[in-house]
């Protein structure tokens, strides 16, 4: 009888669980490895969509439920009154981490999902990869994924010169109910993507759903993510603690100093519309994120192959990191099943998704350009520096060959 090939997946997040439906779905046996013991379902406060995703999610028997996404009409470019300068037809819809993340992880059984696997080392022997964990065990398999993240312990052992690279900008998030938004945001906008640009700046907020993923009018929620030049030594004072602790690239919200906070309020003040000032002063503890991005020159290393962060990051305005990671693992599962030799359907794997990362990592630099602290005269812009015209950006937000534009059949079965 013939043996059934093992994949070992190191990450039990999205992009390993749509690796571990879609391989379940070819004939694999596949042992999913989670380093965190509890559940992930609270990861990220809103997640936009793609008709990809939707789709990948139906391949993987996981149903995207259309129940939980809100609807968007369109972007607006809002000015430092409050008043639309542009605005752009395009319709479009917001969901939750949890909503993709609960029935990935529901199609696949807890027989083959290890929880608490903290992964130490990985070992190549011919055609059999082992996995080194932790607490002494070890697992063997005809291939090892890694979809463990940007900063990926497989990765790191193979291309320990390859992570995350400071883009230059930060990004402030908050989130607050619609019961507490402005009245003028609720009656003009609300079902928008609205966007602001202060000089050298860019801000947008949406609608997402509320409590327990509740999408009722009324029960949604209102997030903005505000995009600010920093440098790495400013970087390092924001990440510092009122005790002189220094925290890396990130701090919890609740260790960020009272003045940081009270500075970026007064700031929102002078920049944005009242309206939105509002928003972002009410939220009591914003969140802070360094952005960064990387791609890999490489994803099959032997029998180890990389998929979603641990392969790319794009900057977030492509709004695609988890669509990327489903189709990184549908490419996988197609070449497996397309190719009877393992290592000739890795070849394939990488030929085409080396092709699609450094394009999605490429495109959401071009969006991030006016971000990069510089002041260019538009007579003397070229190339990328289109990118530093509002209009271009809010044409091309998102991610290139990629469908944002979902209509309600999309969301259907």
């Amino acid at each position: 009888m013939k043996r059934s090939k093992r994949a070992l997946v190191i990450g039990g997040s999205l992009g390993g669980l749509f690796a571990a439906s879609l391989l379940r779905g070819i004939g694999w046996t596949v042992t999913v490895f989670e380093r965190s013991t509890g559940a992930l379902a609270s990861r990220g406060a809103g997640l936009g969509t793609t008709r990809e995703l939707v789709e990948t999610m139906r391949r993987a028997g996981a149903r995207f439920d259309v129940s939980i996404a809100v609807p968007m009409t369109g972007y607006v470019w809002l000015d430092a009154d409050g008043r639309v300068v542009h605005a752009q037809e395009r319709l479009n819809a917001s969901s939750t981490w949890s909503r993709v993340y609960l029935p990935l992880r529901e199609a696949v059984p807890d027989s083959d999902y290890r929880a608490g696997m903290t992964l130490e080392r990985v070992e190549q022997k011919g055609e059999r990869v082992v996995a080194h964990f932790a607490d002494g065990t070890t697992a063997e398999g005809d291939l090892l994924i890694a979809a463990d993240g940007n900063f990926s312990t497989v990765r790191r052992q193979f291309m320990p010169d390859v992570g995350p690279r400071y883009a230059g900008y930060v990004a402030w998030r908050g989130i607050m109910e619609e019961r507490d938004v402005p009245a003028a945001i609720r009656s003009a906008h609300f079902d928008k993507i609205a966007f602001s640009f202060p000089a050298g700046e860019m801000s947008l907020a949406m609608p997402v759903p509320g409590h327990d993923d509740d999408t009722r009018p009324g029960h949604r929620r209102y997030y903005f993510i505000w995009y600010r030049p920093t440098t790495p030594e400013a970087l390092r004072d924001l990440c510092t603690d009122a005790n002189g602790l220094h925290h890396g690239i990130s701090i919890p919200p609740p260790l960020i100093r009272p003045e940081v906070i009270r500075a970026v309020k007064d700031d929102a003040a002078e920049r944005f519309a009242p309206d939105l000032a509002e928003v972002i002063a009410r939220t009591e503890l914003p969140l802070l994120q360094a952005i960064s991005d990387f791609e890999s020159p490489k994803l099959a290393l032997g029998r180890v192959v990389l998929l979603g962060d641990a392969a790319f990051v794009a900057r977030p305005h492509v709004a695609a990191g988890v669509s990327k990671a489903a189709l990184d693992a549908a490419a996988l599962a197609d070449a497996l099943a397309g190719e009877a030799d393992v290592d000739a359907a890795l070849a394939r794997y990488e030929r085409e998704r080396l092709d699609f990362g450094r394009r999605i990592v490429a495109h959401s630099r071009r969006l991030g350009t006016l971000l990069d602290g510089r002041e260019v005269p538009p007579a003397q812009w070229t190339g990328d520096d289109a990118y530093r015209d509002p209009r271009r950006v809010l044409r091309d937000y998102g991610a290139p060959h990629l469908v944002h534009d979902l209509t309600a059949q999309d969301l259907v079965a």
